[in-house]
């Protein structure tokens, strides 16, 4: 075990765990070893025989908080999340109140989409140890996701008044302040995270961007940024949080405007298809599925679903203008929760009517503008565009489309209140 340990600083980990596999072989006991022998297979990479390794020390000494802490990070890092969380759990009743333990569950129940029990056991962490500015950091990051502002900033602030220093703590009140409509206080964060951060890794010039940005846009950068943060538990926060019935509404209008005998003979194109929410529901009518998002992140978790046939990450205008994957023309296109980004709808309809075929349609949801406003969109204080319908209507009268179908729905909950939109769809004539 020593030769091991020296080898192991002499940067030669595979040549040390040679000689631990050795001990083992004659002294399979030794929980010492098991341990070392673990965390050097998880240095080479081995993430799955280390928690089979660290399983057999547990078995052997499972009082052992150690072997329980390695054992969890390697059932993680081997990319079995569910066990990693049974695993914290089990040694958190051993040791109640394991600092370690308790973060690593709360980023794992936070990735799962677990984000509720995520931030009760992050505030469990808070209470344990007030002075420590992570978990307080990271509580009000999965807030934001959550749609729970106040508590938000309230842990953000807490997190700087302990590190003041901490360009992601910045970055992430300056979102809170945004979504609560705190222009100004939103700008004085997201400047502090650009001077402390000057290689902008947080992409407060892009959330600057957002705030300046005219009435009829939001920056690519910004709606990127955005939906990469929170790829790894989006479909969850968006169904169990905010009750998103965008794909259901959109599968229920393509049942009513597709006859039967066409189903699974469409070439469809799904922009903003972030993880594949709406991808799931127009399988079923595609020979040909696409999707596009402009953020990478999304793209990946829609590539793990197998639904598509192809995906790109890419703006919807130069998509529907260049083709994706050599597809250029399309018989539906769909774009859930799109809209809602975009404000100026006129290069979007442009696009859409030069790639829809004879007959083909466009489906989408958008928010309703705010009651009493008299424009064709407006830019709310959530950073989401409401849509006039008769704009829409009239934007596509002008290039040859014509309304199929437009039913006003509530299509999300925010802050425990129904979102008002409609459901539209346009052929091509």
């Amino acid at each position: 075990m020593a030769a091991a340990l020296v080898l192991r600083d002499a940067g030669t980990p595979g040549a040390a765990l040679d000689r631990l596999l050795a001990v083992l072989r004659d002294w399979p006991a030794e929980t010492e070893a098991c341990l070392l022998a673990g965390e050097m297979l998880m240095e080479l990479g081995r993430s799955a025989a280390a928690a089979s390794c660290l399983t057999r020390a547990i078995a052997l000494a499972p009082g052992d908080i150690r072997l329980r802490l390695a054992h969890a990070e390697a059932l993680a890092h081997a990319g079995r999340p569910a066990a990693a969380i049974a695993a914290y759990e089990a040694l958190l009743r051993l040791r109640p109140g394991h600092a370690g333990a308790l973060l690593a569950l709360a980023r794992l129940q936070a990735v799962t989409g677990e984000q509720t029990r995520a931030a009760g056991t992050y505030r469990d962490l808070c209470r344990l140890d007030p002075r420590d500015p992570v978990p307080a950091r990271e509580l009000g990051a999965l807030l934001i996701g959550l749609e729970q502002l106040p508590e938000a900033v309230e842990a953000l602030q807490r997190a700087l008044r302990l590190d003041p220093d901490q360009a992601e703590t910045h970055a992430h009140l300056g979102r809170a302040w945004m979504l609560l409509g705190e222009r100004g206080k939103a700008a004085a964060s997201l400047a502090c995270a650009l001077e402390i951060d000057p290689e902008d890794r947080q992409d407060a010039r892009g959330l600057l961007e957002a705030l300046d940005a005219p009435s009829d846009s939001l920056p690519p950068s910004y709606v990127r940024h955005l939906f990469d943060q929170y790829a790894s538990g989006f479909d969850k926060a968006l169904l169990e949080v905010l009750d998103y019935q965008g794909p259901r509404l959109l599968r229920r209008a393509l049942d009513r405007l597709v006859p039967a005998d066409r189903h699974g003979s469409l070439a469809m194109l799904d922009i903003g298809c972030g993880t594949g929410l709406v991808g799931r529901e127009m399988q079923p009518f595609a020979r040909h599925l696409a999707g596009i998002d402009l953020a990478p992140r999304m793209i990946e978790q829609a590539a793990r679903t197998g639904v598509y046939d192809a995906l790109a990450v890419a703006d919807a205008v130069a998509a529907l203008r260049d083709g994706v994957d050599g597809h250029t023309r399309w018989d539906v296109v769909v774009a859930g929760d799109v809209l809602v980004y975009l404000g100026d709808l006129t290069p979007l309809m442009d696009a859409l009517a030069a790639s829809l075929n004879p007959g083909g349609l466009f489906l989408a949801t958008a928010e309703a503008l705010p009651a009493g406003a008299d424009a064709p969109w407006l830019l709310k204080p959530t950073r989401r565009f409401g849509h006039a319908e008769g704009y829409i209507a009239r934007l596509a009268a002008e290039r040859g489309l014509s309304v199929a179908l437009a039913e006003q729905a509530v299509l999300r909950q925010e802050k425990r209140q129904p979102v008002q939109g409609f459901i539209i769809a346009l052929r091509r004539n």
